[in-house]
């Protein structure tokens, strides 16, 4: 069995870039986004500073799955564009790199983390149930088919020496 690592890596660095677009070319199958159209490496640009990405690594270092928590108000952060591969899924790998962006999230200061949805990705429902997340009303104007989570933190106190 392949070994699956997550860790930070640059949003704009080339595997990451394919992985955000295959998580985009999944979301026009399943669910008929309309989301092609977003110049995901400009956007990953835009977010610098605000934003943490992580990805999930098999021992090839080939990226198998990816996502991000930024910034969308005071103290509030979003996941976003989190994807496994599905030749991938169903080994925790979903779960790690939630917890990671959640931690991430902590240190950043966030009291919580929301995210949003679709109804047709019951797999990943399941995962925001099961990891504490409480749906709640849309955050903005979305789809009828788009759900929305969210999450209160626990603070993460930083020692200061």
């Amino acid at each position: 069995m392949t070994s699956v690592r997550v860790e930070a890596l640059d949003p704009t660095d080339p595997r990451s870039q394919a992985a955000i677009n295959q998580f985009l070319n999944e979301m026009v199958e399943l669910v008929g986004a309309d989301v092609l159209e977003i110049d995901v490496a400009q956007e990953a640009r835009d977010d610098a500073g605000r934003s943490f990405f992580v990805a999930a690594l098999d021992d090839r270092d080939n990226v198998v799955g990816c996502g991000s928590v930024r910034q969308v108000a005071p103290n509030i952060g979003q996941v976003r564009r989190m994807w496994v591969n599905p030749l991938m899924r169903g080994r925790s790998i979903g779960r790690r790199m939630l917890s990671a962006l959640e931690g991430a999230g902590a240190v950043a200061g966030f009291d919580f983390i929301r995210i949003e949805v679709y109804d047709a990705l019951s797999q990943a429902i399941l995962l925001f149930e099961t990891s504490g997340y409480t749906r709640v009303e849309p955050f903005e104007e979305s789809p009828a088919d788009l759900r929305a989570y969210q999450k209160q933190l626990v603070p993460v106190a930083l020692e200061v020496e």
